[in-house]
């Protein structure tokens, strides 16, 4: 809502103002009523009342506490504005999202069906008598209820939408104008094409519904079959819109989707045709459904996909379960469907059970909606499995005809699917390559699935294992793990630790030897890698028993790695993987859906070179740009620059030289005490140095225990001078004030203060008083300055 109620006195229009007309809109009433004023737009007039809006007017965002004002102005009850609003509100049968609507001359209709910034015309019905008809605001109805003529929303001479801007009356166009800016086109002249009825009662009763008049709402409802007696004009006009974007050109093909109109241009291909259809299958009984049905049944041959009742009536279908209806309307439509299919049996259709109204199976053989319903297994899945005829089925003739399938059969496999994880997933949980998850499984750890269950997983791994199995091997892991030790670093985890050994890395026999027992663990930290969630006890131990399985003989490997273990190899992101083969460092293959990596290239990259993510992990700097700028301040440039394709790569052996003399980690560092904020001179020529060798000055700053402006400050200063800033302008003179103390205790600090002036120091006094107290020195009993004990 716009706008706010008066806080002054609203004074109407001298001229005499024209009344409201029963099934005139609001906007088009105070158009036409604007007209016997001088007032030019019609925002201006609104604006008189104290109604002030953001967006375009409409009745849905004038507030009902701006109506008075709008009565006053224009000399009208407030009952005859208050009946035209639009006020926000919601349908009764549908909680929360989706229940918008907006109360339409007391008919609740959504909101997406009233137009509220354009304006549409009929020509005819304005020579008829020249206002704005309320109806011609409703989306769906594309033509006058009145003369039947097709509704106007352009000028057809200066092509421009119609719109509530300009007050230039119902019957002109607000764009077009004369020289002198009077208005032009009269759109009465320009008649538009008359839409011929074969049901005119049908549409009658859709227009009824919700018309402005309350005798014309109330006297369509003698129309309504017995199932609708109870449905409210809101409900029924939704049934209406709703089966009638069933026969929409581009939604009379579709197997489930309703598809209503939401946008203004989705309404163009609701036309009157439609509304007519629908109207007549809600008031025409057994035979009025059927005709519309009939034009659904016409299109079945476009429906491949589905069977049954979908492939029959398509979107229609899906009216029953269609939340957005009210429950008697839903009722009606399974009733009409129900007695529909019946009617049509001859046809020789198999068909779906009907929602609420066919009866469950509660024998034996179940469909396969009733299995999912009771397994909890996807139809797709259902259906792959009966694909591989490793169950009993039974069905008609009809390839596209309903699958009975045995309960008492479905049951234990229905079980073991749910506890199904492919190859790809139990390898990613693992963190195994496929010659290791065999293995694995070989050795008693993991458990296999075989077919049927394999195929209803759609999956192209040749291998399926139940996910408790693998899941059941983490837990054992972490189980086994001892009390974390708090001294230990956060990276100090077992995948870091393995990596110093030698590869290939026997991780198959490492992960029975974890489970049994014989290499002791510890906890470590909540991670997704499982590897990372646990440390070594003991680093020697390990290194001897990963030894002596290695020496059994050579883990299996495979020729090519996939991106994740590539990876993983690297110490980098799998989205960075790419990037580096595409600068040349390894060669990659295609297997099918999946990009693969040669081992050999992973294994010589990761020897030969270091990215950025293991630099960072492993220096105490724990920042990207801070480990960059520090290698530049010791010589070390990265051998391929940071880009748009690339991360920078550096030397491996230059980064492991230089790692033992990278700075100490921020919270190790202890900072120098100082007795004032004042920092000396020789601490700021080294941080200038260390940002002219490549360091920040937030690095710098942080372990000076500085701030960063005043770092960037010193460097500025010395590019401008050569030199840092002093400290203070004392600084340099301290042996100065210790001698002239020593020679004369009792001397004042008026008087030293006053040989500084006569040096030609301009210091304050305060300054000078507080240097002497910096230096150590406090005055005695005597009154002596001394140095303090």
């Amino acid at each position: 809502m716009g706008g706010s109620v008066a806080t002054y006195e609203i004074r109407p229009f001298v001229a005499d103002m024209p009344g409201p007309i029963d099934d005139e809109s609001l906007l088009g009433f105070v158009s036409r009523a604007l007209r016997q004023t001088l007032i030019v737009k019609l925002r201006h007039g609104l604006a008189l009342a104290d109604v002030r809006l953001a967006g375009s007017p409409s009745g849905v965002n004038i507030a009902e506490e701006q109506a008075a004002g709008l009565a006053t102005l224009f000399k009208v009850d407030r009952e005859q504005i208050v009946r035209r609003l639009h006020p926000k509100t919601a349908f009764d049968h549908i909680v929360g999202r989706g229940g918008e609507a907006v109360d339409f001359f007391g008919t609740k209709i959504r909101t997406q069906y009233l137009e509220t910034m354009f304006r549409r015309v009929s020509p005819r019905a304005l020579a008829v008598a020249p206002y704005h008809r309320a109806l011609w605001d409703l989306r769906p109805f594309n033509f006058d209820p009145q003369t039947r003529e097709m509704l106007l929303k352009s000028c057809p001479v200066c092509g421009e939408k119609l719109r509530w801007v300009f007050v230039r009356g119902p019957t002109h166009c607000d764009h077009c104008v004369t020289e002198r800016g009077l208005r032009k086109t009269d759109l009465r002249e320009h008649p538009q094409p008359v839409f011929e009825f074969e049901d005119e009662e049908a549409i009658d009763f859709v227009v009824g519904l919700v018309h402005p008049e309350a005798q014309r709402r109330e006297a369509v409802r003698k129309s309504l079959p017995p199932g609708l007696a109870e449905a409210s004009n809101s409900d029924v006009f939704e049934a209406v819109v709703t089966i009638a974007s069933c026969f929409r050109p581009e939604n009379v093909t579709k197997m489930f989707s309703v598809g209503r109109p939401l946008r203004a241009g989705d309404f163009d291909g609701l036309t009157p045709d439609l509304l007519e259809i629908a109207g007549r299958m809600v008031i025409g009984g057994a035979n009025g459904f059927a005709a519309g049905t009939a034009r659904l049944r016409a299109h079945m041959a476009d429906r491949k996909k589905t069977h049954g009742m979908f492939a029959e009536i398509g979107p229609l279908a899906g009216t029953i379960n269609d939340k957005s209806l009210a429950p008697v309307v839903r009722e009606f439509l399974v009733e009409s469907l129900q007695q529909d299919l019946l009617d049509t049996s001859e046809l020789g259709l198999i068909r779906r059970r009907l929602g609420a109204v066919m009866t469950k199976s509660s024998g034996a053989w179940i469909n396969l909606q009733e299995a999912f319903e009771l397994f909890g297994v996807s139809k797709h899945a259902l259906q792959r499995l009966v694909a591989t005829g490793l169950v009993e089925v039974r069905r008609t003739d009809l390839d596209s005809s309903p699958v009975l399938m045995n309960r008492e059969e479905i049951a234990p496999l229905a079980a073991l699917y749910k506890d199904a994880m492919d190859e790809n997933r139990a390898k990613a949980a693992l963190r195994v390559s496929t010659a290791e998850l065999n293995e694995l499984a070989d050795r008693g750890l993991l458990q296999r699935i075989a077919d049927p269950v394999k195929s209803m997983l759609g999956s192209k791994s040749n291998t399926v294992y139940r996910a408790s199995s693998v899941k059941g091997v983490m837990i054992a892991i972490k189980k086994r793990a001892g009390a974390p030790n708090p001294s230990r670093r956060t990276k100090d985890h077992l995948w870091n630790e393995a990596r110093r050994l030698p590869s290939p890395l026997p991780w198959p026999a490492i992960i029975e030897l974890l489970l049994s027992g014989d290499i002791k663990i510890e906890r470590h930290r909540e991670d997704k890698d499982w590897r990372k969630c646990v440390a070594l006890a003991d680093f020697d131990a390990f290194e001897t028993i990963v030894r002596a399985e290695q020496a059994k003989g050579p883990a299996v490997q495979s020729t090519w790695l996939s991106r994740g273990q590539a990876a993983e190899a690297l110490n980098i992101a799998e989205s960075s993987v790419r990037k580096v083969a595409e600068a040349g460092f390894l060669s990659s293959k295609r297997d099918g859906a999946r990009t693969m990596y040669k081992r050999s290239d992973v294994a010589e990259t990761a020897r030969k070179y270091v990215f950025l993510p293991e630099m960072v992990e492993r220096s105490p700097l724990n920042v990207a740009h801070e480990v960059s700028r520090w290698m530049k301040s010791v010589g070390i440039e990265p051998l391929l620059e940071r880009g748009k394709s690339i991360f920078p790569i550096y030397d491996r052996a230059s980064f492991e030289r230089a790692l033992p003399s990278m700075p100490a980690a921020l919270n190790q560092i202890e900072l120098p005490e100082r007795a004032n904020a004042r920092v000396p001179a020789a601490v700021k020529r080294e941080a200038v140095k260390q940002v002219e060798s490549g360091l920040s000055a937030h690095f710098v700053a942080r372990r000076l225990g500085v701030s960063n402006t005043a770092v960037q400050e010193w460097v500025a200063y010395f590019i401008e001078n050569g030199d840092v800033p002093p400290a203070s302008k004392l600084e340099g003179r301290e042996d100065y004030v210790r001698s002239a103390i020593e020679a004369d205790p009792s001397r004042s600090t008026h008087s030293l203060w006053q040989s500084f002036k006569k040096s030609g120091l301009d210091v304050g006094y305060t300054i000078t008083a507080k240097f002497i107290a910096e230096l150590g020195y406090q005055r005695d009993a005597a009154g002596h300055l001394a140095l303090k004990d």
